[in-house]
């Protein structure tokens, strides 16, 4: 009984003096990283970095647009045209029986 009581009573001292210890440290940690955030280089390079990414998603946006515009052009001149097929506007439709239960 008493080397479990020690075992508890060194664990419970050990966790005290770690969890201060944890504190301490991330506590410096978190300084830090603070301090390197804060930095104006750091700063003018993540303003470069949003820059960059907000003109790539415009031109992804715009490339993006004009492609579904073309295929829309493209949809609606076969379903207009009635794709080719003379079965109707939509063309050859493949239909597909589904079993029964």
């Amino acid at each position: 009984m008493k080397g479990k009581a020690l075992f508890l009573v060194a664990g419970a001292a050990g966790y005290v003096l770690g969890t201060r210890a944890g504190r301490e440290r991330y506590d410096q940690i978190a300084a830090a990283a603070g301090r390197l955030w804060g930095n104006p280089k750091v700063q003018e390079k993540v303003v470069d970095l949003q820059d960059r990414g907000t003109d790539m998603a415009k031109q992804a946006g715009a490339k993006l647009s004009d492609s579904a515009g073309a295929v829309a052009g493209q949809v609606k001149d076969k379903v207009t045209s009635g794709g080719g097929s003379g079965d109707g506007a939509l063309g050859d439709q493949h239909h597909t029986r589904m079993p029964s239960d």
